[in-house]
């Protein structure tokens, strides 16, 4: 099965909040202590050096206390523990001078925080979290050598208004994705529905200077962005079948060697019984001829 490639343009979602302004804003929707807007905010997201794309969709540290992680997604992945401890290394090693790792003194890190905006079709509760300790293959039964916190948000229509109302940004950013769903559902394509969600943002005051601005380029992004997702969903159907066919040939396998034993073992017995009968005949022939 061929893999799928990850190296495309930036969401609208990087796209919208890559100024530290906006990240700053996305945090306070979900913060319980909103930031002031003097706090620094730098921008730490990956990226690809060959591509030039971004790795993941935000990271960004906040006042040099906290390094924030923000992923939007439209298909499910139960795998963002683990997805964020890489990202996550990987960030630390921007901030943190490799010499400093071997002195005798503690070093003070930025305390990390991990988010998941999710705003997919299929169902998904307000808020869920994932732990990476959930995927380890040995449970510790007390302290866990290694934890990672996901909380993970539905941002559709519906879910968490509260939060998603803070920021103006991030209330543009579901109030389009679920124009832009409604009109591909009414029977557009792709990109027209795209255009048609930008007029319609445009001409109901949401988020007007960005999309006026960068219409065409959020056309290409949000096509090649549901482009991707439909990918995944695709390469995870498939993944999921040919993991259920291999199942079923190790179930029939072990069926079959288990038939395979019982026949041996009925052989064997059957043989055994045989050649008591032939015991018996040979004792009985030596009693007669007596």
């Amino acid at each position: 099965m061929g893999k799928v490639n990850r190296n495309f343009k930036a969401s609208v979602f990087t796209h919208l909040f890559a100024e530290p302004e906006n990240e700053r804003g996305l945090y306070n929707a979900f913060s319980p202590e909103p930031l002031p807007p003097d706090t620094p905010v730098v921008d730490l997201t990956l990226t690809d050096v060959l591509y030039k794309d971004r790795v993941n969709d935000l990271a960004f540290s906040v006042g040099g206390r906290l390094v924030c992680f923000f992923e939007a997604q439209s298909t499910l992945n139960k795998n963002m523990a683990l997805r964020y401890l890489i990202y996550c290394g990987r960030v630390y090693e921007k901030l943190i001078d490799n010499d400093e790792l071997y002195s005798e003194t503690r070093l003070t890190i930025p305390t990390p925080e991990f988010y998941v905006l999710y705003n997919g079709i299929r169902p998904f509760p307000e808020k869920e979290t994932y732990l990476l300790s959930d995927s380890f293959a040995v449970r510790p039964d007390g302290e866990k050598p290694l934890e990672l916190v996901v909380r993970a948000y539905n941002i559709n229509p519906g879910y968490n208004d509260s939060i998603v109302r803070k920021d103006d940004n991030l209330n543009g950013y579901v109030a389009f994705v679920a124009k832009a769903r409604k009109f591909e559902q009414s029977g557009k394509d792709r990109s027209s529905a795209v255009e048609a969600a930008v007029k319609e943002c445009i001409k109901e005051g949401i988020l007007t200077e960005y999309f006026k601005d960068n219409a065409s380029e959020v056309v290409n992004m949000l096509a090649q962005e549901w482009d991707w997702n439909k990918a995944l969903e695709i390469t995870a159907r498939d993944a999921a079948r040919e993991a259920a066919h291999n199942a079923a040939q190790e179930a029939e396998q072990r069926v079959n060697e288990q038939w395979e034993a019982v026949v041996a073992d009925k052989d064997a017995s059957l043989a055994d019984k045989d050649a008591e009968i032939e015991a018996l005949k040979a004792m009985l022939k030596l009693q007669q001829g007596q």
